[in-house]
């Protein structure tokens, strides 16, 4: 238990060192993000030896007297998902289509066609991708009042002058498109791309008497399922870190007979007609090409089910013990479901962007099983209803001394409520632990933990967790309720609700709602919300709402306002509000520049371009000069080109004259004179201060000036090139006068409303 414990507080601290090692970091420009690796927007047409177009069409409506799909959509998106990640397929050469017309399908291929003919020989190969999900009956797609024949199907796939077409069919009797149920194959296909490869391959979910079924259990087809885990790496026979075609029909064919064959609308066989000639393996996707691989080792066994934190089914697989298999995914937080035997359990996995994360079963919980439905005409025959076979040991009330004497029960048990005379251990608690040294959650809880020093949770929480000095949540994420700590927070995953803490909170995951503490907040994978801390926040991955501290704001990419003395940000698409602004994509600059009025001025202008600062500061022409000026201001660009832009700003410029500060100077020490052996803290003594701070709140605001300029710049670099300008700063009569009449050279005034004059002067300088 201690070296538990020791684990998730050393990993907690190890995140906080590494997010404040890369505030440097975060403070200088990086190159502009590429995509994630293996993903069909990372090379241009010009660079690739195989070029893929992908047409995706859903329908979940098919028509009178046909249920209505749940998952026809969400299966087309996960296909083109998977395709785009570590298929070879750029967005901008995919068209997905949800409940669309006839007409839509028919723009559709010709938008693609115009595409495939407008990048003709910029690639050794292309291969055209053509997937549906959705109502068919023997003749035709069913699109809702609407019907798409087999027969202008194939028109339409011909008439895009790929040399590979790849068709996946999903729906009811579409066997019927292929014709031959088990399909026919002439020569072995290849993948090599400096070989030469033409024909099609039709992959069916049925064959030409069967159905295609859903399920609320997997949340998608049997069929679809199968195809995207196949994809993402539960295809490879070989291990060769590459899926075939040839892999992933024979994988899609076992899993989806295997979920079917005891249906109530019978068992589905997928079909195939494959004719493609050349040698070797058509290679549809490419794990080592993987944002993330998630590693099942080889002791693992039993169904596993990946879900996105909104529900979303990514993957199902069916693991067997004794093979390690590898599944590429999106880095992020996952909620994993096993079914092993009559039991169902979850965990909560997160995959850092570029890691190998490998499985390690524990902490599951309890899922619901549901209806499957028919993808075709008779629906009412494909419903099925599974039963709950889930058991849970449930202990309503124990009592612990310290971890391992509870009674009754075992720390192994689930319980409703846990009191802990010194400290308390559980597995699963639904309702609350209460200890008044120390509390440990093994698995996840749902309610309260609190403790008088510290609270630990392996799992995940749906609650509150509070402790006197610290609570660790080292579950992998997915957590939602209120944790609080007299020092300090740590969560290794998702966090959705409130975290605080007197001194530091850290977050590998993603928070949601409000993040805030007296010292310091670490969101390692950005938040949502607010995260707000009187020194120090940082947030390591994008974040959207606000991000206020008094000190310092330390962000990747904020979408939203950021808040600080400082903020250093690569990217943030909003507004950074600070006295100094760093940000890696926006605006870093500092300037020297000379007026017509002969002053000479030095200046930083730091932000994102919609919304920069201006800390500047200028000096007369006889240098270091009678009289100087310090300002702040705020900017935006209005034009954005290359390499002319422009820009316009407003100021508060506050200028000071030797001769005024001397006659400040004296003033102060007169009023001192009126006031002799006066104690501090006394009545007089306040009297005293409240003259000399009017004194010196009416000489700076005698000199303070309010200023407007106008900028165009002439970029030869990032961070160098030249401006000119116009300035124009605004006397208010009776009230700052004495800024207008220093020495210097006399100016044109034009006078504004009878009130005000305006000074204007031309500018030049060299930007850095």
């Amino acid at each position: 238990m201690k070296a538990t414990i020791h684990a998730a507080v050393l990993r907690g601290l190890a995140i906080a060192i590494c997010a404040l090692a890369s505030i440097g970091a975060s403070a200088a420009p990086k190159p502009a993000e590429l995509p994630p690796q293996g993903s069909a927007s990372a090379a241009a047409p010009e660079s690739l030896p195989v070029e893929r177009y992908a047409l995706y069409v859903a329908s979940n409506q098919g028509g009178d007297g046909r249920a209505t799909l749940r998952y026809a959509v969400s299966d087309a998106a996960r296909i083109a998902s998977t395709m785009f990640e570590i298929g070879g397929v750029r967005s901008e050469n995919s068209v997905i289509l949800s409940d669309p017309t006839r007409n839509e399908i028919d723009e559709a291929f010709k938008l693609l066609t115009r595409s495939v003919e407008r990048n003709k020989g910029k690639a050794k190969r292309t291969e055209f991708l053509f997937y549906y999900s959705g109502h068919s009956d023997e003749a035709e797609f069913l699109l809702g009042s609407e019907s798409y024949p087999y027969s202008e199907l194939k028109a339409a796939l011909n008439s895009v002058p790929t040399d590979v077409h790849v068709v996946m069919l999903d729906s009811c009797f579409s066997g019927n498109f292929i014709r031959t149920k088990g399909g026919s194959r002439e020569k072995p296909f290849l993948v090599d791309d400096s070989s030469v490869v033409q024909g099609h391959a039709y992959l069916s979910s049925s064959s030409e008497t069967e159905t295609s079924q859903e399920s609320d259990a997997i949340q998608s087809s049997y069929f679809t399922q199968a195809l995207v885990t196949g994809l993402r790496g539960a295809a490879d026979a070989n291990m060769d870190g590459r899926v075939s075609l040839n892999e992933l029909y024979y994988y899609a064919f076992n899993q989806t007979l295997s979920q079917t064959e005891t249906a109530s609308a019978g068992p589905q066989h997928p079909s195939y007609n494959i004719t493609l000639v050349g040698s070797g393996d058509l290679v549809l996707t490419d794990i080592t090409q993987a944002e993330s691989t998630l590693v099942f080792p080889k002791q693992t066994e039993g169904r596993f089910f990946l879900r996105a934190p909104g529900g979303q089914l990514v993957s199902e697989v069916n693991k067997i013990r004794g093979t390690e298999l590898l599944l590429a995914l999106s880095s992020g937080v996952y909620q994993v479901t096993m079914l092993n035997g009559e039991r169902t359990f979850q965990d909560t996995i997160y995959l850092p962007d570029g890691s190998r994360f490998t499985l390690d079963a524990a902490g599951f919980a309890e899922i619901p099983r549901g209806i499957a439905r028919t993808r075709g005409p008779n629906e009412e025959e494909g419903e099925r209803k599974q039963e709950d076979t889930v058991a849970r040991n449930l202990v309503p009330f124990s009592v612990s001394l310290v971890p391992g004497l509870m009674m009754p029960g075992t720390p192994k048990d689930n319980v409703n409520t846990s009191l802990g005379i010194f400290m308390a251990q559980n597995h699963d608690v639904d309702g609350l632990q209460a200890s008044s040294f120390g509390g440990f959650i093994t698995g996840n809880l749902t309610g309260i933990q609190a403790s008088g020093f510290m609270s630990t949770l392996s799992g995940t929480m749906t609650g509150v967790q509070g402790s006197g000095f610290m609570n660790v949540l080292s579950g992998d994420g997915l957590s939602t309720g209120v944790q609080g700590a007299g020092f300090m927070n740590t969560v290794s995953g998702d966090f959705s609700g409130i975290q605080g803490a007197g001194f530091l909170n850290v977050t590998a995951g993603h928070v949601q709602w409000f993040q805030g503490s007296g010292f310091m907040n670490i969101a390692g994978g950005g938040f949502s919300g607010i995260q707000g801390s009187p020194f120090l926040n940082i947030a390591l991955k994008e974040s959207n709402g606000v991000q206020a501290s008094a000190f310092l704001n330390v962000a990747d990419t904020v979408n939203g306002v950021q808040i600080g003395v400082i903020n250093v940000a690569r990217s943030v698409n909003g507004l950074p509000i600070g006295l100094l602004n760093f940000i890696a994509d926006g605006i870093i600059s500092t300037s020297v520049w000379l007026d017509g009025d002969e002053m000479l001025w030095f200046q930083y202008q730091g932000g994102s371009k919609s919304l920069w600062t201006t800390v500047l500061a200028g000096t007369d022409r006889d240098f270091p000069g009678n009289y100087g000026c310090v300002g702040y201001g705020v900017g935006t660009r209005i034009i954005d080109g290359s390499p002319f832009s422009a820009d316009i700003e407003i100021f508060a410029k506050q200028y000071l004259e030797q001769g005024s500060l001397d006659a400040l100077t004296r003033k102060i020490e007169g009023i001192n004179d009126q006031y002799p052996n006066v104690v501090d803290g006394t009545d007089e003594a306040a009297q005293r201060d409240d003259r000399i701070m009017t004194e010196v709140g009416d000489t700076l605001e005698n000199w303070l000036v309010p200023s407007l300029r106008g900028t165009v710049n002439l970029n030869f670099t990032k961070h160098f090139g030249i401006f000119v300008g116009v300035s124009a700063d605004i006397r208010i009569m009776g009230f700052n006068d004495e800024a207008f009449q220093r020495d210097r050279k006399e100016r044109p005034r034009k006078v504004w409303y009878g009130e005000a004059e305006v000074y204007p002067a031309y500018f030049f300088g060299v930007r850095f």
